[in-house]
């Protein structure tokens, strides 16, 4: 009678798919982290892939009502993957589009471009900032300040795309570049710089100063 009754159990308990009742459940897996890394994982992916969206992510103003659209319909495909999960910030993907496009579009500082380059935002005048979101402003006073530090120092700016991400030699080289950004701001960062950040917004800035538009607020004498 207990040989009936503990085969039966036995048999109750592998019909259930568990190994008895101490069975102890597996742990539910872990996501992986957004990282700027996965960024320009996916820029890749949607070049490679020949995207059409792709090249309108540097033409919108940063920060603005549906400045994010392009990089959105860009992302929403194959090239969009848990594995590689993205953070919120828009100012990496316009980063990692401007600096793959920038050694692709332009072989060196101040040559003429090797191809048709992407379309940027036009100068924002006085009335566009007189209405825009404080993460807009902010975003593009830093993008003009990069823009000043890439035509005081166009060589060693489009240098710096040639170190590796996150590398000690990255810091240090914007660490020694700090000093020329300060003078381009009239205020403190409006970012706290890391080089990630910084260089984010140095690819931007690069890719406006490579293509003939430098300029990211209106010349109001003009």
């Amino acid at each position: 009678m207990r040989l009936a009754l503990g085969l039966a159990l036995a048999i109750a308990f592998a019909l259930a798919g568990v190994a008895g009742p101490a069975a102890a459940k597996p742990s539910p897996p872990v996501a992986p982290a957004p990282s700027v890394d996965n960024v320009y994982w996916m820029v890749d992916c949607l070049i490679e892939a020949k995207d059409n969206d792709l090249p309108k992510v540097l033409s919108t103003v940063p920060g603005a009502k549906g400045s994010a659209t392009p990089w959105v319909l860009a992302a929403i495909g194959e090239c969009l993957v848990a594995e590689h999960p993205i953070p919120a910030a828009g100012f990496y993907p316009r980063g990692a589009v401007a600096e793959r496009f920038l050694y692709r579009d332009f072989p060196a500082a101040g040559a003429s471009p090797s191809r048709r380059p992407a379309a940027v935002f036009a100068p924002v005048s006085a009335k566009y900032l007189a209405g825009a979101e404080p993460y807009s402003v902010t975003s593009l006073v830093m993008l003009d300040a990069a823009s000043c530090l890439v035509r005081a120092q166009p060589e060693r700016t489009y240098g710096f795309f040639r170190l590796e991400r996150d590398s000690a030699e990255e810091r240090a080289e914007m660490l020694a570049m700090a000093p020329a950004l300060s003078q381009c701001l009239t205020e403190g960062p409006p970012f706290k710089l890391t080089p990630a950040i910084f260089r984010a917004f140095l690819a931007e800035a690069a890719y406006r100063v490579a293509a003939g538009q430098p300029r990211v607020f209106e010349d109001p004498s003009s």
